[in-house]
C-alpha cells in the first residue's frame, strides 16, 4: 500500500510537470485576464486553457474535477467551502451601467431596489429597461447581495426584467436599447466604453465607481476575483501564484481596470 501511495503521488506531480494542459473554467469575468495572462502562466510550464461558462459553473467543473481551476467573480458558499480552497488573484468592483442616451447619470441604492423589484419602470420621467444576470453568475449574487435582492431578503426580483449571461451578451444588450440599465464588472465597462460602445458608468449614490474610491473605502459594491481549486492541485496553485506574483501580471490587472492581490 505504502508503494501504491508513492507511485500514484509520483505520477500526479510528474503529469502536472510534464506540459500537459491546464484548465480554467468559469466566470466571464475572470475569463480575459486568464487568457491575457496565458503567456505568463506558460513562463512557468503551466499550459493555461481557458473556457468560460460562470461562476458558479467553474466551481462545479473544479469540485467534479473538470477543470484543475473554477474561476469565480463571487465568494463562495458556506456550503462549497467544504470541497475547494481559493486563490484571490485581484479585486473588482460592480457599476451600474446604462446607454448613454439615458438622461441622467447617478442613481441611488433606493431607485435601484424599485427597479429591480418592479415598484418602477422609469426614473426621472424616463422609461427604463432593467436588466439583469442569469442565474448562477457571480456578477448578479454579488448584485443581489449588496441590494438585497431576493425574496428571503424581503425584495423579491420583478419576473418580467430582461435576463442576459455572459458580459459580452450584455454590453451588446445594453448598447443596443436606449432605454437599458443593467450592472456590471467595471472592467468590462470601462473597456467597452473605450472601444467606442455607446455606453456610461452611473454614479451610485453620488460616488463614481473608481478605483480610487475603491481604494478610498468611498465606493463598497466590491469584490474577490478568484480561482477555486480541490486539495489535489494545491501544489499547482503554488505555482500559479509564483507565476502571477510579478508586475508584469499586475501590470495586465491594473490596465484593465483591476486591483491586483498577489
Amino acid at each position: 500500500m505504502r508503494l501504491f501511495l508513492i507511485l500514484f503521488f509520483s505520477i500526479s506531480i510528474s503529469s502536472v510537470n510534464a506540459g500537459e494542459p491546464v484548465t480554467f473554467a468559469g466566470s466571464t469575468t475572470v475569463f480575459p485576464f486568464i487568457e491575457q495572462l496565458a503567456p505568463l502562466l506558460a513562463k512557468d510550464g503551466i499550459d493555461a486553457r481557458v473556457q468560460a461558462g460562470g461562476s458558479s459553473a467553474g466551481f462545479k467543473a473544479a469540485k467534479a474535477g473538470i477543470a484543475n481551476f473554477g474561476m469565480m467573480s463571487r465568494e463562495l458558499k458556506e456550503s462549497e467551502k467544504k470541497y475547494v480552497k481559493k486563490l484571490v488573484i485581484a479585486r473588482d468592483w460592480l457599476v451600474m451601467v446604462a446607454h448613454k442616451d439615458v438622461p441622467f447619470n447617478d442613481i441611488t441604492h433606493e431607485e435601484v431596489l424599485d427597479l429591480y423589484t418592479g415598484k418602477t419602470r422609469e426614473l426621472h420621467g424616463y422609461k427604463l429597461d432593467a436588466i439583469a444576470k442569469e442565474a448562477g453568475r457571480g456578477t448578479k449574487a454579488i448584485f443581489d447581495e449588496y441590494f438585497h435582492l431576493g425574496k428571503k431578503a424581503g425584495h423579491p426580483i420583478a419576473r418580467d426584467l430582461v435576463i442576459i449571461g455572459p458580459n459580452g451578451q450584455a454590453l451588446t444588450t445594453v448598447a443596443g436599447d436606449p432605454h437599458a440599465i443593467s450592472y456590471l464588472s467595471y472592467s468590462a465597462v470601462e473597456a467597452a466604453i473605450k472601444q467606442g460602445e455607446p455606453l456610461k458608468m452611473l454614479t451610485l449614490d453620488g460616488v463614481m465607481g473608481t478605483p480610487e474610491n475603491v481604494q478610498s473605502g468611498k465606493y463598497t459594491l466590491q469584490r474577490g476575483l478568484n480561482l477555486v481549486y480541490t486539495p489535489e492541485n494545491a501544489a499547482l496553485a503554488d505555482r500559479v501564484r509564483e507565476a502571477l506574483s510579478n508586475d508584469e501580471a499586475r501590470k495586465i490587472f491594473t490596465d484593465g481596470g483591476l486591483q491586483p492581490t498577489l
